[in-house]
C-alpha cells in the first residue's frame, strides 16, 4: 500500500470526518483497486484505475540509466514488417539471466547462432520479397505524408496479392504502388494516381495497370473518385 499523492484533501473517510480526526491518511491499495482509510480501514472507493508503471525489466545491463528497460513487451504487431514484429532477436549481452559473465566458448556459440538466424530471416524467397516491398513502402510513406492507418492497409492488400501470385512476373515496385492507391482510396486520403506515381517513379501507365488487376482479382470495391475539394 502506499499513500494517495494529491487526493488527500479531495477524499475523506466520512466515518473520521464525523468524529472529528483529522490525522486519517488516505491510502491506495494497487492490488486490490481499493482507496482505504489508515485510521479506521474504511473501504473510500474501489475499481480504481492502476497507474504504475507497466514495463517489467529482468536483466542486469543498462541498470541505473533514466529510461532504460522501459519498454513493456517489445513493439506492437504490424503487417508492414516482414515477420509482422513478432521474430525472437537473440540479445547482444555478454551476461546470463542470473548476472554473470557468460564463458568465451559460449559466447561464441551464440554469436554464431545469431549470424545464422539473421541470415535465415532472408533465406525464403517469400520473406526476401516483403523485406524488399515493405522497406520501399518505409520510404514512400515519408514521400507521400501516410498515415500508419494507410500503411497498414496497404500492407494487407499486397500480402493478399502475393497470396493470390498477382505479384509473379510483375514489379513489386508497381503492385507496392497500386496498394498504396487503393488503400488511400479506401481510407479517403486525398492522393491523386499522379501524385503516388510520382513520388514512387513509377509509369502511370503500368500504375494503372496495377490498379486494375488487384481491384479485379481481389474483388475489391473502391469508393467514388476523391472529392476535388479536398
Amino acid at each position: 500500500m502506499e499513500e494517495v499523492a494529491g487526493v488527500s484533501s479531495s477524499l475523506r473517510c466520512s466515518i473520521c470526518s464525523t468524529k472529528g480526526v483529522k490525522s486519517a491518511i488516505v491510502i491506495t491499495d494497487a492490488e486490490s483497486g481499493e482507496i482505504v482509510c489508515s485510521n479506521c480501514g474504511m473501504v473510500i472507493s474501489q475499481n480504481i484505475e492502476d497507474t504504475r508503471p507497466e514495463w517489467r525489466y529482468f536483466g542486469s545491463e543498462g541498470e541505473g540509466v533514466e529510461g532504460y528497460g522501459k519498454s513493456r513487451t517489445g513493439m506492437p504487431t504490424s503487417l508492414a514488417r516482414h515477420d509482422k514484429g513478432l521474430a525472437t532477436i537473440i540479445g547482444r549481452t555478454d551476461r546470463d539471466a542470473s548476472g554473470n559473465k557468460i564463458d568465451a566458448s559460449i559466447r561464441s556459440k551464440m554469436e554464431r547462432l545469431k549470424t545464422w538466424d539473421f541470415r535465415s530471416q532472408a533465406y525464403d524467397s517469400t520473406n526476401r520479397n516483403l523485406i524488399q516491398a515493405f522497406n520501399e513502402l518505409d520510404k514512400l510513406k515519408d514521400k507521400l505524408g501516410l498515415s500508419d492507418a494507410v500503411i497498414e492497409r496497404t500492407a494487407y492488400i499486397y500480402r493478399k496479392a502475393r497470396q493470390r501470385g498477382l505479384v509473379r512476373g510483375r514489379t513489386t515496385d508497381g503492385i507496392l504502388t497500386a496498394a498504396i492507391y487503393i488503400a488511400c482510396r479506401d481510407l479517403g486520403v486525398p492522393k491523386t494516381l499522379k501524385e503516388v506515381a510520382a513520388a514512387s517513379s513509377i509509369r502511370l501507365k503500368t500504375l494503372s495497370r496495377s490498379y486494375r488487376i488487384l481491384v479485379t482479382e481481389l474483388d475489391i470495391s473502391t469508393p467514388p473518385v476523391i472529392d476535388p475539394v479536398k
